[in-house]
């Protein structure tokens, strides 16, 4: 190959460098994030307002509960709330930075040593209880 040939395939310099979409997707995730989120750790209970939308109306819904998993990725952060309603026990995962999660509450704090409490899903009754920190 000659000089002339090796110039030709080279970019020009006034043309600028295209974001890659890796990068851009993490902007917009970044942009799309809630600032307002309160702290949630394991164990936390929690009380999810959320927004439920059946048959043209919207409603408000209130969901409490114990939550026993948190995925912190991003935009994408959700968390798993688990808890007992008339003996039988659901639990739910709410995206942290949706539209339809109007606002979280802390209700109290307790003291695990998991990221992961799916062991609470195999006990029952009073067995299930954890502790509040002071």
């Amino acid at each position: 190959m000659t000089d002339d040939k090796k110039k030709s395939k080279e970019r020009p310099a006034d043309k600028p460098e295209k974001k890659k979409p890796e990068a851009a997707h993490a902007d917009k995730r970044a942009r799309e994030a809630r600032s307002e989120t309160p702290e949630i750790r394991p164990g936390d209970e929690l009380k999810v307002s959320y927004r439920v939308i059946e048959a043209g109306k919207e409603r408000i819904q209130t969901y409490e509960g114990t939550a026993i998993a948190i995925k912190n990725s991003g935009a994408s952060r959700t968390v798993t709330v688990r808890k007992n309603s008339f003996g039988v026990a659901v639990e739910r995962i709410f995206p942290l930075n949706s539209k339809l999660v109007q606002k979280i509450e802390v209700k109290k704090h307790t003291r695990v040593r998991r990221a992961k409490l799916f062991y609470l899903r195999s006990l029952k009754g009073k067995a299930s209880r954890l502790k509040e920190l002071r």
